[in-house]
């Protein structure tokens, strides 16, 4: 059983180069639009290196660390050291890895050559790229979508069935993101013909957005939902094929069974857990003992649905890690100083202040249902005020248009400035109220 540096279980939840890069196709790689000779790594810290050759296709914008010290040492410094962090940013027909180093170097690299990461990184913020890339171990790759594209900055999740020669014979890919940015030139690279199925943990648009961008490939099941390519998720998503999803699975009483879908050589847990959404799933990753909870839990201001059903959901949690050895995923802010208070972030953010890692304990299943059933027993009328409604009404009440916000997508809405202004301005206004107590 698997255990954190902390004892407990964990929970989850270049300015000069000397090739340049145009980010055309060159061998297998796609053209995304994106200037890869400016990327950096994600994070150079020695013990985020997993020691295990990478031995697959990676997916571009991928960390990955220099396994043995390559190129001419010269007075430029033209060369990689053993433990160097570098960036991925695609695969040649050959087999060899184009990568790029910190001050935007091109390097062509056998899979052998490098190792891939391990664990979280540091810092998940980065403004060169539409998602960041991170693999947990080489068959368990971490999405973080950029800030830029979309406030929140969603997490998402690509378990891969690895054959020894480090062919994948397939997939499952945890959420999506809005889907504001292309994810399948991503994710294809590695994927390539193998089979891949894209779920979503629950029903809000921001977790399903990117399932369109598969929308038409032969190889790939969309799970609860099938948008088409051009869908618009405003003002009302495509409906969400609960029915479907259940019978993928092989789930036959909603929510009280669970499932287990196989992936090749590895077993997925499949959790019904109602409350934030009445659809909420949770994934249980047996190979790598993690747990995805989506927006069922993580450090910050929960959304609920249903009370009653979100506590019976969270005690299924509590109960499931008590009897799994479980490292977890998570995402969001931590506490902030002044007040003590998980918050969420302004719409429009490009920033996350005081971010909580992708990790924490798994006893915050139980300390979460404790907090959630104290908050039922005091409510007057025995279910409590869904608070963020009463705190930003307007938000919730704008009219569902276009907006041109630079740099935020064009799905937001039409007053989003001055709703943005409006929401900045009464959080700095409660803000001074507290300080002041």
């Amino acid at each position: 059983m698997a255990r954190n540096s902390g004892g407990e279980f964990a929970v989850l939840a270049t300015s000069f180069g000397v090739l340049a890069c145009s980010c055309t196709v060159t061998g297998d790689r796609l053209d995304t639009g994106i200037a890869w000779e400016r990327l950096r790594p994600l994070d150079n810290n020695p013990e985020l290196d997993s020691g295990e050759m990478l031995n697959r296709r990676c997916v571009p914008g991928e960390t990955v660390v220099v396994r043995s010290a390559t190129g001419a040492d010269s007075a430029g410094g033209l060369a990689l050291r053993q433990g160097q962090f570098v960036v991925c940013i695609g695969n040649s027909s050959d087999g060899a890895l184009t990568v790029v180093d910190g001050p935007g170097n091109l390097w062509s690299l056998r899979r052998d050559q490098v190792n891939a990461t391990r664990g979280f990184p540091a810092n998940w913020g980065a403004h060169d790229r539409d998602y960041l890339v991170w693999a947990y171990s080489r068959d368990t790759l971490i999405f973080r979508e950029i800030l830029r594209n979309s406030y929140e900055g969603n997490f998402f999740y690509l378990l891969l069935d690895t054959e020894l020669d480090g062919s994948i014979a397939r997939g499952m890919l945890i959420d999506s993101g809005t889907g504001f940015s292309d994810l399948r030139p991503y994710v294809e690279p590695v994927i390539q013909d193998s089979s891949l199925i894209v779920v979503s943990t629950h029903s809000h648009w921001d977790h399903f957005g990117g399932h369109r961008h598969f929308f038409g490939m032969s190889n790939v099941e969309l799970v609860g939902y099938r948008p088409q390519a051009d869908y618009n998720p405003y003002p009302q998503p495509p409906e969400y094929d609960l029915e479907g999803l259940m019978l993928f699975f092989g789930i036959g009483n909603w929510p009280l069974e669970s499932a287990t879908y196989t992936l090749g050589n590895r077993n997925v847990e499949i959790l019904p857990v109602p409350g934030h959404t009445s659809d909420s799933i949770a994934f249980y990753d047996h190979q790598e003992q993690l747990l995805f909870t989506g927006d069922t839990i993580y450090p910050g201001l929960l959304f609920i649905e249903s009370w009653p059903d979100y506590s019976e959901s969270l005690a299924k949690l509590d109960e499931f890690t008590r009897q799994h050895p479980v490292k977890w995923h998570v995402e969001m802010s931590t506490r902030r100083t002044f007040n003590g208070q998980h918050e969420y972030f302004y719409f429009g953010s490009n920033t996350h202040w005081q971010e909580h890692s992708p990790n924490m304990p798994a006893t915050y299943a139980g300390i979460a249902r404790m907090i959630v059933n104290d908050a039922l027993e005091s409510a007057p009328l025995g279910t409590p005020h869904y608070d963020a409604r009463i705190i930003d009404r307007q938000f919730h009440s704008m009219p569902l248009v276009p907006v041109p916000f630079p740099g935020i997508p064009s799905y937001y809405r039409v007053n989003a400035e001055r709703l943005v202004n409006q929401l900045i301005d009464r959080h700095r206004l409660h803000d001074r109220i507290r300080e002041r107590r």
